[in-house]
């Protein structure tokens, strides 16, 4: 699907020359919420008990920074499709464990390429599409780290916010199969 998406955003690229007047280049920050419960570190505890810790404990602070940029071409007045990449930060969970003792580092990073549609009517912005995910993980210990791939798909995403001519602010929901995140942004656009 990440081709698919990919080969959308190079379609929509090389054919901007004919809607030059409406396309524009995007970027900007985004603050994520992963969504991760008090129940879902009481699981990962768990299971470092049973692996045979005498106890677990984890923490988050649930947040993590990341970015997108892309392209976008105007269809009507308030009206256009954008192809970008967006980069989902990195969750970071730290447990510490007893019997033996030992502190682990747990990252969740991940990036994806998004195609939407867009409707900005007298400063309402609404966005609608799908993301192409991809996420690994991270686990660091005292003796060395391991990565892992830990999931790919394809899921919609919708955004709403407030913006003028180049700036605008966001709210947007990326759902994703086992548990859905949400991010606060900033973002540009420039005309070209």
């Amino acid at each position: 699907m990440k081709k698919i998406l990919t080969s959308i955003l190079l379609v929509i690229f090389f054919n901007t020359n004919a809607l030059s007047e409406n396309s524009y280049v995007f970027g900007g920050i985004k603050i994520f919420n992963y969504g991760i419960e008090t129940g879902d570190l009481q699981d990962l505890n768990q299971s470092l008990i049973d692996l045979g810790f005498s106890s677990s404990t984890s923490e988050t602070d649930n947040t993590g920074v990341g970015f997108d940029v892309g392209i976008g071409v105007g269809l009507a007045e308030g009206v256009s499709v954008e192809a970008g990449y967006v980069n989902y930060g990195t969750l970071e969970i730290k447990t510490t464990l007893t019997g033996p003792s030992e502190s682990l580092t747990t990252e969740i990073s991940g990036d994806g390429v998004t195609v939407a549609g867009v409707l900005n009517l007298e400063g309402i912005y609404l966005k609608g599409g799908i993301h192409s995910w991809d996420f690994t993980g991270t686990v660091s210990t005292t003796k060395g780290s391991s990565s892992q791939a830990l999931g790919t798909g394809t899921d919609p995403f919708f955004g709403i916010g407030f913006a003028d001519k180049n700036f605008g602010y966001s709210f947007e929901h990326y759902i994703i199969d086992d548990g859905d995140i949400s991010s606060v942004n900033v973002f540009y656009r420039m005309p070209f």
